[in-house]
């Protein structure tokens, strides 16, 4: 079999060449050996060529993808600065509300660089931006700060979202105090009698006196001046009927010389609630209110504690 194989490929191949115009024939020869080694060459480059071509055309449609994908999210980006723009100057005024709450409510307020240093932020890059990098895209740096200001402006809005929570916290605690603080009138008539010290009108003797007096017609209508606690709603020697009013923060407001108690002891007052008549029970000359505003047990000036813009119902006489 070997042989007859040798023997094929040995023979030889005859071809006729027609050349020149006498019409010649040229007549040469070739073993079937070296048709075949030329035969197989020729389809061996044709492969190669059809290949480098194929994935020519590839690569360029794959580069044509990147590119419309590369100008969409050009597109995009621009848009996106565009809002950016905006954004930072709402973000500008959230911030400077942000400082008038805290200055007003007595918060700290944070230095600027901590304040735009935000929250949180990954900081890495999206799928499209690490596709542009490796692209080594001109548009590349431009887009990254795009999105490096965008990633800033999502920082500073999570600490407003905190700060303003905090704020409202704090407000509310505030407000708690403020509500405990006595710091309105407590009726209304002409003032007979200041803090301090001063000629007894019953004894005649010069001493201390603890609180402020209020004049007005029997049963003018006595209020709380802060949120607090009854703790005391009866009879005592020279002050006649007294409320006493417990505030928090070692704070407690004395009425005195009531006709009338319309609250009992434990029993929960807000600021303006009516808890009394003004009368002129206990040792007295005339028909008033007595109040007092006791520290720690230590009787201070009440007028000190009168919120300045509070509407004055009372009057001081006139000389």
């Amino acid at each position: 079999m070997l042989k007859r194989v040798k023997g094929y490929l040995k023979e030889r191949v005859a071809f006729l060449v027609e050349s020149g115009t006498r019409s010649r024939v040229i007549r040469c020869s070739v073993p079937r050996w070296l048709i075949g080694i030329v035969a197989g060459l020729f389809l061996f480059l044709m492969a190669g060529t059809v290949a480098y071509i194929g994935a020519g055309g590839l690569t360029r449609n794959n580069q044509a993808r990147l590119e419309r994908k590369n100008a969409d999210l050009r597109e995009k980006f621009t848009a996106l600065s565009v809002t950016a723009d905006s954004l930072e100057e709402l973000i500008f005024l959230v911030e400077a509300h942000d400082i008038q709450m805290r200055v007003l409510n007595s918060m700290e307020v944070l230095p600027e660089d901590v304040r735009k240093l935000g929250v949180g932020g990954s900081g890495s890059l999206s799928e499209e931006m690490v596709e542009l990098r490796k692209l080594d895209s001109e548009h590349y740096f431009e887009i990254a700060e795009i999105s490096k200001g965008v990633d800033e402006l999502l920082r500073r809005t999570r600490y407003q979202q905190e700060s303003f929570a905090e704020i409202e916290t704090g407000i509310k605690e505030n407000a708690e105090i403020r509500d405990h603080i006595p710091s309105v009138v407590p009726t209304t008539g002409t003032y007979c009698g200041k803090f301090g010290y001063r000629t007894d009108p019953i004894l005649g003797i010069r001493k201390l006196h603890c609180g402020v007096d209020i004049s007005n017609l029997r049963g003018t209508p006595v209020i709380a001046t802060a949120d607090g606690v009854v703790s005391f709603a009866g009879w005592i020697s020279g002050y006649g009927n007294v409320i006493k009013v417990e505030h928090g923060n070692c704070i407690q407001t004395v009425y005195a010389h009531l006709s009338d108690i319309y609250v009992e002891v434990g029993e929960e007052v807000k600021r303006y609630s009516l808890i009394g008549g003004m009368g002129a029970t206990g040792r007295t000359v005339g028909t008033h209110l007595h109040y007092e505003v006791r520290v720690a047990g230590k009787a201070v000036n009440p007028e000190g504690y009168f919120l300045n813009g509070e509407e004055v119902l009372v009057q001081y006489p006139m000389p």
